[in-house]
């Protein structure tokens, strides 16, 4: 599904090390797929400025791969894909762009890359993994696939 987004695709180093070598090692099928595209090319490996990664790591209770992926949306002026509400609202304060893993989907069916039912299956797959959000959000998802 990403490969049908627009534009370059980026992760950082920790953000691979977390979602591919851990998510292996703990039977992820996400790791696989991910690894996959990078060889592929289809996303790139990118490190961000020490710098910034330091200055956005001092916020209390960022992660380091958020604050990676923050610092090198701010680097390249891109989206951070980012669910986390801390992260979020850090990387609003920096003034970067971001979306939730969500987003993804939505776009690709309002740009009819994808379908009522795979848009459904792909999000039926993200909160199967671990991603969660409040009831409201929940229901608005659905019902934005169920009414385009």
């Amino acid at each position: 599904m990403i490969e049908r987004l627009e534009g370059d695709k980026y992760i950082t180093l920790s953000v691979y090390k977390e979602v591919v070598e851990v998510g292996r090692a703990k039977g992820f099928g996400d790791a696989v797929i991910t690894e996959e595209l990078v060889k592929r090319g289809v996303i790139l490996v990118k490190k961000p400025s020490d710098n910034l990664v330091k200055l956005i790591s001092t916020h209390m209770d960022i992660h380091a791969g958020e604050a990676e992926v923050i610092s090198l949306s701010k680097e390249l002026d891109g989206v951070a894909i980012i669910d986390d509400p801390v992260a979020r609202s850090v990387a609003e304060l920096h003034g970067v762009k971001k979306e939730g893993s969500y987003a993804i989907i939505l776009r690709l069916l309002w740009k009819g890359e994808i379908g009522k039912d795979e848009a459904r299956g792909a999000f039926r797959k993200l909160v199967e993994s671990g991603w969660g959000c409040d009831v409201g959000l929940y229901d608005m998802i659905l019902n934005k696939i169920e009414n385009f």
